[in-house]
């Protein structure tokens, strides 16, 4: 099964479009699993556990488990062991190098950890792309327009024409050829969201942004769905995953995650 035939499947199973995106960070965990050994591995599977039937995507970020080394590494081993069958991973690792490394950097994503995607870097152009569609079955997500306040000192700043993101377009539908393909595009660009979703039209997006950096569900889902696309997922991290703090933090991420759910399906059907 493809990674957009899982995806699919997924969304139709949860009634869902929620992506919940996973960056466990020790000082924010709740302080009853602080001192574990295995504290990433501990509040992710929590996590995991009380959202299955919620999410019809996961994101674990690379960089939250790579901070802490081997250890952390055969943490999100573990994780990516308890992942529901019938959900996909994202992994964002965001990675793109020369095709001999992107190749590397593939194998470790794809065939050591088993994710069913990954995002990936398009500043070194298509070559550095294509080692990630070598593997069938997965998709790359190309970070297009980000949904950090700095996307704007390249990816669509001023005097570029046609700007950066606009080619990063061109590019990744040119790659389409080649395997799955989609593009990461932040709820806090709206104006460049939407211009991506004409462009791109019948293209999965990857919708980061909700809630903590301040991107609008409804104004989110009505431009990523504009053509009456399904083919989308907005990501929410923080504001599910630190919704409590207590020992119930993963009940208090379900109810989040539930509302989250709740206000996509509302602003995809109002």
């Amino acid at each position: 099964m493809s990674f957009f035939e899982k995806l699919q499947q997924a969304q139709q199973d949860n009634n869902s479009m929620l992506c919940v995106g996973l960056d466990p960070q020790r000082e924010k965990i709740p302080t009853h699993l602080r001192d574990k050994k295995d504290f990433l591995y501990e509040f992710c599977r929590e996590i995991i556990a009380t959202t299955k039937d919620i999410a019809c995507v996961y994101k674990p970020n690379l960089a939250f488990f790579e901070a802490y080394g081997a250890d952390g590494i055969r943490q999100l081993e573990n994780i990516m062991a308890e992942m529901p069958e019938n959900i996909p991973v994202i992994l964002d690792a965001k990675r793109g190098d020369i095709g001999n490394s992107s190749r590397m950097y593939a194998r470790f994503l794809f065939d050591h950890l088993g994710a069913d995607a990954a995002t990936v870097s398009p500043y070194l152009g298509r070559d550095s792309l294509e080692p990630f569609l070598e593997f069938s079955g997965k998709c790359i997500f190309v970070l297009c327009v980000t949904s950090n306040p700095g996307a704007a000192d390249l990816q669509f700043g001023a005097g570029q024409t046609p700007a950066l993101y606009e080619r990063v377009i061109v590019m990744s539908r040119r790659l389409r050829e080649q395997g799955e393909v989609g593009l990461v595009t932040g709820a806090t660009h709206i104006d460049q969201l939407r211009a991506i979703r004409a462009a791109f039209p019948d293209g999965p997006l990857l919708v980061p942004g909700l809630g903590t950096q301040g991107g609008e569900v409804k104004a989110a889902v009505a431009v990523a769905t504009a053509n009456g696309t399904l083919r989308a997922v907005f990501n929410v991290s923080r504001d599910i995953i630190y919704a409590g703090n207590g020992e119930d933090f993963a009940q208090q991420a379900r109810k989040k995650a539930l509302e989250y759910r709740t206000a996509i399906n509302e602003a995809l059907n109002g």
